[in-house]
């Protein structure tokens, strides 16, 4: 005999997660997912759609291939693009050569068959300049104008380039440049660029350089092996640079998956994502792998090469798998988003499918209002696309794609896994931007075949009145702006948004879960909370 209603409300949080069983994810995970595709975790909470990319500029960079380096200078909205070694300076709206195909140390260089070419902005007092690496070649300098002959080349037999010819990574730390080649690392002259060999500096690191970065005052060096970092500011004198280990037998083994966010730095280190902060504090021992909870996926992401980047103002670290042989829209990655209100370590997974990246960069130009945060990626097609500035993908013909996001909950028992539940409605609290058409599927007791699963319940936007958000860089009406974008009229919508949908269910089971799927080119939405009324049914 049944006892009377009971609610179990449903938080959407926690992310995705693979490596519990079924039971222990419902029981201590409630809230997260065993699917979480197209789906981000929010810092506000719950789960949000993700938003799309478009074009960033309509015309091609000339060449074939991959798309093989970007940089986002600070020039205004524009990017220096490189294909086929050639150097491309990228508006919103053009496209030019920035270079003379016969200029001097240009036509003797090595060309790119493969391989990144990597870059670092800095600034010595004259405005700031690009330098860009290859791995074969000299390094390529941008000198921060739109025009065909921004980008230079350096003379490879130069006594102060020789020993750089090659170098793989690049940054700037303390008014120095920095490059990595190989085993070594070579510090350049302070404030200079052209100043490798006299006033330089070359420390051996051992094994092989796989990235270089900034951090808290520090040069972390990563190799396959170890990770090390230079402090101090000077080659010689008081304050000279000084190299000491971090972790010896752990390094990053996937080059250009290295980003700072929330205070940390991620990589990829042979037993899954990493932490520099826990594994600095901890040691070599896999102790506190960040990706611990989806070690299945990582274990299962296959790629010819790896690409990241991060989006800022989200504390949101995205990693790409490139794969030569799966179509654009069929490539999967992981979005880890850092929560620094739970102490800086709280780390929720996500996977993305339908977003290919070979070469990427963001930067952030200003507050709301001004140009904002530009993300910026490419592949083998040659166009620059711009990442979080539509509501739906794009395809190779610039056709829109909808965005299909997935999320299913684990099976819940719901306090007691051996006493069956009868359930009668489900809430849903939605925090929507614009229309919102999804199908939610109520599932019982681990799919079995012999148990009755519900038919599909669709909800929809309705309403009455006017919603506006009030983010300037909203433009889903216009469609207009190289962003969300600088449009100065955000979006209207014809309807108050409906935050919370009724919907009753039928059937029972011992456990439940809930799966929401929703496919469209539709704004952004944000999963909050369920709720589901039950009764329970008398302990046979």
């Amino acid at each position: 005999m049944a006892t009377d209603w009971q609610t179990f409300p449903l938080e959407f949080k926690g992310g995705l997660i693979s490596n519990l069983t079924p039971l222990q994810q419902g029981t201590n995970a409630v809230g997260s997912a065993t699917i979480l595709e197209n789906f981000e975790p929010s810092l506000t909470g719950g789960y949000s759609k993700i938003k799309g990319f478009k074009r960033f500029n309509p015309n091609v960079v000339t060449g074939s291939g991959k798309v093989q380096g970007l940089a986002l200078v600070s020039n205004g909205y524009t990017a220096i693009a490189v294909r086929n070694d050639k150097y491309f300076v990228v508006t919103s709206s053009t496209v030019v050569q920035a270079h003379s195909n016969s200029a001097t140390n240009y036509a003797g260089r090595t060309a790119l068959s493969g391989g990144k070419v990597r870059h670092c902005n800095y600034d010595f007092g004259s405005g700031e300049k690009t330098i860009f690496v290859d791995g074969f070649n000299a390094p390529a300098f941008y000198d921060g104008n739109a025009n065909s002959t921004s980008v230079s080349f350096a003379n490879p037999a130069a006594s102060e380039f020789v020993p750089i010819v090659g170098a793989k990574f690049v940054t700037e730390f303390k008014n120095h440049l920095v490059l990595g080649k190989g085993s070594s690392v070579f510090i350049g002259d302070t404030n200079t660029d052209d100043s490798f060999a006299t006033n330089g500096l070359e420390l051996k690191v051992k094994s092989t350089v796989t990235g270089l970065i900034v951090f808290r005052e520090q040069l972390i060096i990563f190799t396959k092996d170890s990770i090390q970092k230079i402090t101090g500011s000077a080659s010689t004198g008081s304050d000279a640079f000084v190299l000491t280990p971090i972790a010896k037998n752990i390094g990053c083994i996937k080059e250009d998956t290295i980003q700072e966010v929330g205070g940390d730095i991620l990589f990829f280190a042979p037993d899954g994502i990493r932490s520099l902060a826990a594994t600095e504090r901890i040691g070599d021992f896999s102790l506190d792998v960040a990706s611990q909870p989806i070690k299945e996926d990582v274990d299962t992401l296959s790629a010819t090469s790896f690409d990241s980047l991060i989006i800022r103002e989200k504390a949101q670290y995205r990693l790409l798998a490139y794969n030569d042989s799966v179509d654009n829209l069929d490539s999967v990655g992981l979005i880890a988003t850092k929560f620094i209100a739970q102490g800086g370590t709280g780390i929720n997974w996500a996977r993305t499918r339908g977003i290919k990246s070979y070469a990427s960069d963001s930067r952030y130009y200003g507050e709301a209002g001004a140009l904002g945060e530009l993300i910026i990626f490419a592949n083998t097609d040659g166009y620059i696309y711009q990442l979080e500035s539509t509501a739906g993908f794009v395809d190779s013909s610039n056709s829109a794609v909808n965005i299909t996001a997935v999320y299913e909950s684990p099976f819940m028992p719901i306090n007691d896994p051996a006493i069956r539940k009868t359930f009668y409605k489900l809430l849903l609290f939605l925090e929507p931007e614009g229309g919102v058409t999804a199908d939610v599927n109520i599932k019982y007791d681990q799919d079995e075949v012999d148990v009755i699963q519900p038919a599909t319940i669709q909800i929809e936007t309705t309403g009455t009145g006017i919603s506006k958000f009030n983010d300037v860089n909203f433009a889903y009406a216009t469609g207009t702006g190289p962003a969300y974008s600088d449009d100065p009229n955000p979006s209207l919508y014809s309807v108050d948004l409906d935050k919370l949908y009724r919907n009753n269910v039928v059937g029972s089971g011992k456990t439940v879960a809930i799966r929401i799927q929703e496919s469209s080119t539709k704004p952004s939405f944000r999963l909050d909370t369920a709720v589901f009324e039950y009764s329970v049914e008398t302990r046979q």
